[in-house]
């Protein structure tokens, strides 16, 4: 009880030090943060953030991807940090006849929404191309409960509606309690649900650069896993979790072969990963 009441202090209190963007309450024009709020608060370590918080380090913004406590800020193109690095103050809203990549943040209605790969002309709230920005953290935890389809398909289930499989998100709040763990694990999820993507031929345009990006996000779940242990021996790679049953586990190694398969011979191609994991642990990158 007095654990729950502590999270629950933390929780609300981390409004005191964050402008949330769900919050903002418009749905016909891009939200320009700068001119919203100018002086957004800075990022403070011991201060608790849920998805949408926007926080301003090292002359930069960013927008909480959900629950995160002690993980800084880090200019990068990754998310497993917790922190989606906002390139300019700008967030437009989305058009049909635009072109996307992954990681584009974008604006539909009140809901704010994160690619997970190229898409153009696919609706951020019918398409799991997108992964919409919500709160994955459950103060008194009400996680999604068991479904009796939870297992019955490669994707799931996803009662709550936020771009992460109910089993999955489940077995995480239940398996650990660090903030670090439970941040790296939910943010990797959208990147390993690429492979059964993939797999399954949702990819109106899957080509070599896209098949890079896929391998080299691999490469960097990999990395973050081993800093992670550096001071939590007993984790492991959170892909073990997520394809938890011999058709998704079959899905990831098939869908992982048509991505090598598109990639030319290149030795050196995967030098190219971004080792920005230090943040995680609290680490130089």
């Amino acid at each position: 009880m007095v654990r729950i009441l502590l999270l629950a202090c933390l929780f609300f209190c981390a409004h005191t030090y964050a402008t949330n963007l769900l919050r903002l309450a418009s749905d016909k024009e891009n939200i320009d943060l700068a001119n919203i709020a100018p002086k957004h608060n800075p990022w403070n370590a011991s201060s608790v953030y849920i998805a949408g918080d926007v926080v301003s380090h090292n002359e930069n913004l960013f927008v909480a991807m959900h629950w995160i406590k002690g993980i800084e800020p880090v200019k990068n193109t990754i998310n497993w940090d917790g922190w989606i690095w906002v390139q300019n103050s700008v967030i437009e809203k989305w058009q049909p006849a635009k072109v996307y990549q992954g990681g584009d943040l974008v604006k539909s209605g009140t809901d704010y929404f994160l690619a997970r790969y190229w898409n153009e002309n696919h609706e951020p709230k019918t398409n799991n191309s997108w992964q919409r920005i919500r709160d994955l953290f459950y103060v008194d935890p009400k996680l999604p409960p068991v479904h009796p389809d939870d297992y019955k398909t490669l994707d799931g289930v996803d009662q709550n509606a936020n771009g992460i499989r109910d089993d999955y998100e489940r077995v995480v709040y239940e398996k650990f309690d660090s903030p670090e763990l439970i941040t790296f694990s939910l943010a990797a999820a959208p990147t390993l649900q690429l492979v059964i993507d993939v797999e399954q031929n949702r990819f109106s345009q899957l080509d070599k650069d896209i098949g890079k990006k896929i391998i080299l996000d691999f490469v960097n779940i990999s990395m973050c896993t081993r800093v992670l242990q550096t001071n939590f021996p007993h984790f492991r790679n959170p892909k073990l979790l997520y394809f938890n049953t011999l058709e998704r586990a079959f899905a990831n190694r098939t869908g992982q072969n048509k991505v090598h398969r598109l990639i030319p011979w290149d030795d050196d191609f995967h030098l190219a990963a971004d080792k920005d994991c230090g943040a995680l642990t609290g680490g130089a990158p």
